[in-house]
């Protein structure tokens, strides 16, 4: 889930590893497209192509939170600054105006590299968890002393002003990146992508957690390892795990999806740990699934999933990025949308990328 603003041959050398109607879904294939019904009858119901992909033309690790009949939507600039965009409509996002609503100061241990934003709504407050680090002057030296940092609104409004919070790390003080936070079990929990002890940004990232006693505080006297690199899927270009987010389906089921393998390649896609019981900090409560999220219909590295985005007709949204060709880089990524829906087990059915494939938002079906 990194969010790296970057180009040039020179920076990909460096590696850094771093979401009726029986009528209407017949017209999936053909935008625009009416058909007739079975009595042949001279009506024709017309579909509305209201949601077109990509949702975002540039963009990366989407961050979306719905609250109050609006939809929100954080970024970083991959320097110092995060913005927010917001709209009635998650197709709105598109042409919603971005406004900066925080920058880092500089000097300081997060004046440089804000990553991957997460935009939260808990225990009645907004928060804003990132990725930020000290400015070394150059990338390598820099991206080495990455840390987690939160921000929080000063009102109801997160359109409003923000406060910086303070570094949120456990007693450990590793490198770590993409943050979410969650509520499960009659417990808060923190999950992030972090390295061994004393790696700095080098490979393999893994997936940390630790339990919280808010939000804001880690209450754990050290991080857990929950999940290793160690499938080809993860590692045929980098060992990396990055960018978890907890999906929690029905019967309480907790998926933790994940960013697998190297974000500037067409390796990058998603991975899943299922949840099976016991305690959530050890890697044997995990079964590890994937890719279950991969380039497929024109788009490619499919991964930085937002959590579930709550739609109109009762499905969620997942809102993700890709890249648009298959040359390495970053400059390529946009934001997409498609519904999904639940496995009979209780974990997200993300199914394969329907890309550039437009839908009808308020009814949440193909068009």
């Amino acid at each position: 889930m990194v969010n790296r603003i970057e180009t040039g041959q020179a920076r990909l050398r460096r590696l850094v590893g771093r979401r009726g109607i029986a009528v209407v879904s017949a017209l999936f294939l053909i935008p625009g497209a009416v058909v007739v019904g079975s009595d042949r009858a001279s009506t024709a119901v017309a579909a509305t192509c209201t949601l077109q992909n990509p949702v975002l033309t540039a963009g990366a690790d989407p961050s979306v939170w719905y609250r109050n009949g609006t939809y929100y939507l954080a970024q970083s600039d991959g320097a110092r600054s995060i913005n927010l965009r917001a709209s009635t409509t998650l197709a709105g996002l598109s042409t919603a105006t971005k406004r900066v609503i925080w920058t880092a100061p500089r000097g300081t241990d997060h004046s440089a590299q804000i990553w991957a934003p997460e935009l939260e709504y808990l225990n009645g407050r907004w928060i804003i968890y990132f990725a930020g680090a000290t400015d070394k002057g150059n990338f390598t030296a820099t991206n080495n002393t990455h840390r987690i940092f939160a921000i929080t609104a000063n009102t109801q409004d997160p359109l409003g002003g923000w406060t910086f919070f303070g570094k949120i790390t456990d007693s450990t003080n590793q490198w770590a990146i993409d943050a979410t936070v969650f509520y499960y079990n009659s417990n808060w929990w923190m999950v992030w992508s972090g390295t061994p002890t004393g790696n700095g940004g080098a490979p393999p990232q893994q997936l940390y957690i630790a339990r919280m006693s808010d939000p804001l505080h880690i209450d754990q006297d050290h991080r857990r390892l929950i999940a290793n690199p160690d499938q080809p899927w993860e590692t045929s270009v980098q060992a990396i795990e990055e960018g978890p987010e907890a999906w929690i389906g029905p019967n309480n089921a907790l998926t933790i999806v994940y960013n697998a393998n190297a974000s500037w390649t067409t390796a990058y896609s998603i991975g899943q740990l299922v949840y099976k019981g016991g305690d959530l900090t050890t890697y044997l409560s995990y079964t590890k699934r994937g890719p279950i999220f991969s380039s497929a219909n024109g788009v490619y590295g499919t991964a930085g999933a937002s959590i579930p985005v709550p739609g109109a007709n009762g499905k969620n949204w997942l809102v993700y990025h890709a890249k648009t060709s298959t040359a390495d880089g970053w400059d390529d990524r946009a934001i997409f949308a498609q519904p999904v829906g639940w496995n009979a087990d209780g974990t997200p059915a993300f199914g394969i990328p329907t890309g550039y494939r437009s839908y009808d938002e308020a009814a949440q079906l193909p068009c």
